[in-house]
């Protein structure tokens, strides 16, 4: 059994949704607490309450951060909110996630591994406010970075790099016992056409029909599903599913052609491990089974 915190970005990308979704059905997770970041924070909390309603659990929910470390030209609201309606769900004031954060993992030291799935700045705000969390960690499984070949499209492909690229820049300098992360050019892997969603996860049961409603507006949007959030939660459970290399991670907070960016080089004693391959049937196989069961 492993004791999961969540920070999320859930409302926009319909891969978060899926994520917790695939959270609260793993039977070998404890989800102990959500936090939620970026734009409008008490609608995305919302959003997470009306999710777990649809199985019953009752999980501390924390509407977090919706302003960064360093400014950036852009930042969401979410647009799955719309769909809140549908729903029941409690309702949230913005408070202080990285706090919450920080007791959870001082009750239960070297017990809690955190899933960051969004922006990084109620993470880099726990560590910056509480030097110890880093370390009474026992792991933290980020989706973020992009060590591709290929230059990205624009910068902000890398999205929770860019959303704030100097708590990015503090989350990949953290030593903690366990320190990974799932990168770009990995997920990208795991892009299907918006039409085949409803086949890998028939929207059979409440807590899919939840999941489709509030990130329908992203697959219209998008014509497309990549499982970017989901591998990062899967691999906590099946880390076989992804291969890793340990080294450092850097940073660009500085050029604005470039901000956001990352780069890794590969060393012994790094600090970070990232995602080098996936076995993407095993992946799906996993998470279809789980959500489906």
């Amino acid at each position: 059994m492993e004791n999961v915190l969540l920070d999320t970005d859930i409302g926009g990308d319909i891969d978060d949704a899926i994520c917790l979704a695939y959270l609260l059905k793993e039977p070998r997770c404890d989800l102990v607490g959500i936090t939620t970041v970026c734009g409008e924070p008490e609608k995305r909390a919302a959003i997470a309450s009306a999710i777990c309603r649809n199985v019953n659990r009752d999980i501390p929910i924390i509407a977090g951060l919706d302003t960064t470390l360093q400014p950036v030209p852009v930042y969401p609201k979410p647009d799955g909110a719309a769909a809140l309606s549908n729903w029941e769900h409690d309702i949230y004031d913005k408070s202080d996630a990285p706090a919450f954060m920080y007791e959870m993992i001082r009750s239960h030291p070297r017990e809690i591994v955190l899933l960051g799935i969004g922006n990084m700045t109620n993470i880099a705000t726990l560590f910056n406010t509480y030097p110890d969390a880093a370390y009474l960690l026992k792991g933290l499984y980020v989706m973020n970075g992009y060590f591709g070949h290929e230059p990205l499209p624009e910068p902000y492909y890398n999205w929770n790099s860019w959303a704030d690229p100097l708590a990015s820049q503090i989350v990949f300098a953290s030593n903690i016992a366990t320190h990974r992360a799932i990168t770009l050019e990995i997920t990208e892997q795991l892009t299907i056409e918006a039409t085949r969603a409803g086949e890998l996860f028939p929207a059979k049961s409440e807590l899919m029909k939840s999941v489709f409603d509030f990130g329908n507006s992203w697959l219209e949007s998008s014509n497309k599903l990549t499982l970017h959030d989901p591998l990062a939660a899967v691999s906590i459970f099946y880390p076989e599913v992804c291969q890793f290399e340990k080294g450092f991670v850097r940073l660009e907070t500085q050029k604005q052609t470039l901000m956001g960016g990352t780069s890794f080089e590969a060393a012994r004693n790094g600090n970070v491990e990232i995602s080098r391959e996936v076995d993407k049937e095993r992946f799906y196989q996993i998470l279809s089974g789980t959500l489906n069961c």
